[in-house]
């Protein structure tokens, strides 16, 4: 009779450790995710700036207005939104409907954007939804 007690009070145990461990793993795995996600959403804003600096401008373009990146593992997708330019000279924001006019030369060029990094159905991803947003200004 105490030899069964013994052994369901160890297996009781046992099973309290499984539990805690994979609670563990799963918060890593999450944290990694997460972390991941964030990096992409990075390296999207930095390449969102690189866009808009290649773009072709004159009198005819309309300005730039949405930049979609996928990642290349195929994890992750952003969309970035231009919401606003900021052009101290508008001769160099020709036919932006987006474009506001500013009174110092010193933020000539920089832009109002935002991020949005969400998870794909990919089989790495396992049944994770993640979304992340973010506004910044930036100089191109």
């Amino acid at each position: 009779m105490t030899a069964l007690l013994i052994l369901i009070l160890v297996s009781f145990l046992l099973m309290l450790i499984l539990k805690a461990s994979s609670v563990g793993i799963k918060h890593v795995a999450d944290s990694y995710l997460k972390e991941d996600a964030q990096l992409f959403m990075q390296s999207s804003i930095e390449n969102s700036i690189m866009a808009i600096e290649g773009y072709e401008r004159n009198d005819s373009s309309k300005c730039l207005k949405h930049i979609h990146f996928k990642s290349s593992d195929g994890r992750f997708e952003s969309n970035t939104t231009i919401l606003r330019y900021y052009c101290y000279d508008m001769d160099k924001c020709p036919n932006c409907d987006i474009a506001v006019q500013i009174k110092t030369d010193k933020s000539q060029g920089n832009t109002l954007m935002q991020t949005v990094v969400y998870t794909t159905n990919s089989p790495r991803n396992g049944d994770k939804k993640l979304r992340f947003s973010k506004v910044t200004l930036q100089k191109p």
